[in-house]
């Protein structure tokens, strides 16, 4: 069984490695959400998405490694937190953006570093 979900734990010890440098950025980028903006805010939000999106993508590719025993990551909640994000992005409003951030996408990436 461990042979099976190798190159799943391989993904996953990627992704820990990554999702650390991930929420470090959404949290340096809060405050310029909220109101402090810089001339490269919006640029930095889309490399941090970029990030996000692969992050997901991993995610989905180990959803049978992780969820294996009991539900770890509920793909049906992950999958609303990244419609209410995108929503607030195409409002192209910071203050739900920023709620999203905050209320959601934060503690399930801060989680993602427990597992």
């Amino acid at each position: 069984m461990e042979n099976e979900f190798k190159e799943e734990i391989e993904a996953l010890e990627t992704l820990k490695e990554y999702n650390v440098k991930v929420v470090k950025a959404l949290k340096e980028i809060i405050p310029e959400l909220k109101g402090e903006k810089r001339e490269d805010t919006d640029e930095f939000l889309q490399h941090i998405f970029k990030g996000i999106n692969w992050e997901i993508q991993v995610l989905n590719g180990t959803m049978k490694y992780l969820n294996r025993e009991k539900e770890v990551v509920a793909k049906d909640s992950t999958n609303e937190m990244i419609i209410k994000l995108n929503e607030a992005v195409n409002d192209k409003n910071d203050e739900k953006i920023v709620g999203v951030i905050e209320g959601d996408l934060l503690p399930f990436l801060e989680k993602l570093n427990e597992i």
